[in-house]
């Protein structure tokens, strides 16, 4: 089933362009890597940012320095690496769990962020539900496995979710199964309540 749910063209663009963070770019490409119609638009990006190429000025090059550079491709020699097939949660570089509550833990994406970002893994259990919360910036969320609710919709595996500063919502588990996201946030979140601060601040995000 094709993903329902996408990054705007303003984020697919930044994508493209390699501006985004790594943390935000990362749950862009993964949600990109199980959506035709996301990689598509990504594509388009990229071939106008490479027509843009041929707008600017040329520059001066050395007399030999193709030559050069074709003797220097001629020197390298390229080993083909199998493509690593193990899920993705085998991949992701992550720190040790954080079990938050029964069937609750979070895992940091060991990947470069700034000091006040997170970039984590998040695993919730079936029927369960987080604490409400609002946001400090931008949240980017990729979900990996099952699905959830909250006031912007259902979001099932594959599904991007976008929020931001003006969003207050309580993600509730859908379905028979965990739910696992992955997640890129501006800030750390703001939570409700008193359990929701001891327990975000015990999963650190």
């Amino acid at each position: 089933m094709s993903p329902r749910h996408h990054p705007s063209a303003d984020i697919l663009a930044s994508y493209a362009t390699g501006t985004l963070d790594p943390g935000f770019g990362l749950v862009v490409g993964v949600h990109v890597g199980s959506c035709a119609k996301c990689r598509a638009q990504v594509s388009a990006f990229e071939a106008t940012s490479g027509a843009a190429l041929n707008d600017l000025p040329q520059a001066q090059l050395a007399s030999g320095a193709l030559a050069q550079t074709l003797a220097r491709l001629d020197q390298i020699r390229f080993r083909p690496v199998a493509p690593d097939t193990r899920p993705l949660l085998e991949r992701l570089p992550l720190e040790p769990k954080r079990w938050v509550a029964p069937g609750v833990w979070v895992a940091a994406v060991n990947t470069p962020r700034s000091a006040e970002d997170r970039v984590y893994v998040l695993s919730v259990g079936k029927s369960a539900l987080t604490a409400r919360h609002e946001h400090s910036g931008a949240e980017f969320c990729v979900v990996l496995k099952g699905a959830y609710r909250d006031e912007l919709g259902v979001f099932a595996a594959g599904d991007f979710a976008f929020a931001d500063s003006d969003v207050n919502h309580q993600p509730v588990v859908e379905g028979d199964q965990d739910c696992i996201c992955l997640f890129a946030t501006e800030g750390r979140l703001k939570p409700h309540g008193l359990i929701g601060r001891l327990a975000f601040e015990l999963a650190d995000v």
